[in-house]
């Protein structure tokens, strides 16, 4: 078990999976010279991309006006100071990697980028490795038996 206050990562990783994801999506719509376009070229494609990245960053900064109530850190490679449940957190361990799936899925739409809406579920198992598994793992270092309870009534994604 990690120490309770070594942070769960070295590496900000969802802010550089999410750069990498739409970077790469993009990188493929070239490579294939536009051939999956028809996914994203439907009628209102880029207004659904905008409407799923307004309520997104809005879900954002209900999190961060949690993380603010309780005076810790929204930092994925910073140690918790709190337990944060309230809020988006009653419904999801992880609202704010929802929301940056929800952003990369929206940006895909927005720009018509088929493969970054086609990378949108290799972001997910990202973030689960690399910050959601990690944070877990220091949480419950951190906060024990009040984390593992939160775990057992909270799903982790929906």
């Amino acid at each position: 078990m990690p120490s309770p206050d070594a942070p769960p990562a070295r590496a900000p990783w969802p802010p550089i999976l999410i750069a990498l994801t739409i970077l790469a999506g993009l990188a493929l719509d070239r490579a294939s010279g536009g051939a999956l376009a028809g996914l994203v070229a439907f009628p209102g494609a880029p207004l659904l991309g905008g409407v799923i990245i307004a309520l997104a960053l809005a879900n954002d900064i209900w999190c961060a006006q949690a993380f603010a109530r309780h005076k810790t850190t929204i930092l994925p490679h910073r140690a918790a100071a709190h337990l944060v449940t309230d809020g988006p957190f009653r419904w999801s361990r992880n609202p704010i990697y929802i929301s940056h799936i929800a952003v990369v899925l929206g940006v895909g739409l927005l720009i018509g980028s088929p493969f970054t809406v086609l990378l949108t579920p290799l972001l997910g198992f990202g973030l689960q490795k690399l910050a959601i598994e990690p944070e877990e793992r220091h949480l419950a270092a951190k906060f024990g038996n009040d984390y593992r309870a939160y775990m057992a009534r909270t799903r982790r994604w929906l």
